[in-house]
């Protein structure tokens, strides 16, 4: 009965709804795109978090590395006077053996390669 009423209503409201609802979805789309951008953020932050930890932990390992390295340092010059002496007495030594081969050379002491027989003298047959 009061349809002739209503219709134009209904009309005017059907237009306004259809105004409202689809801003409405264009909303919600905005605000997923929005949600998954924070989302995207979050997990940024926490890797960054993450490699900050290591950095942090690589900056503090430096100072006690540069300690040791220091200490090996200073074990590797006092392994170099401890065997100062010894390299002196290798030389020595070479220079003796060096002496002793020219002596034998020079009174014609020679190593012999053939076995000698029972009473030192001349090679078995």
């Amino acid at each position: 009965m009061f349809d002739f009423l209503l219709s134009p209503l209904r009309s005017v409201l059907g237009g306004a709804e259809a105004e409202v609802v689809e801003p409405l979805r264009e909303t919600r789309e905005i605000e997923s795109h929005i949600l998954e951008g924070v989302d995207a953020i979050r997990h940024a932050t926490a890797s960054i978090e993450q490699h900050v930890e290591v950095i942090d932990t690589l900056a503090n390992s430096v100072a006690p590395l540069g300690a040791s390295v220091d200490r090996l340092t200073e074990t590797m010059q006092e392994l170099v006077k401890m065997l100062a002496p010894l390299g002196g007495m290798e030389r020595e030594a070479g220079r003796v053996e060096h002496s002793i081969e020219r002596v034998q050379q020079t009174f014609g002491r020679h190593h012999r390669d053939e076995p000698e027989g029972p009473e030192g003298g001349r090679p078995l047959p």
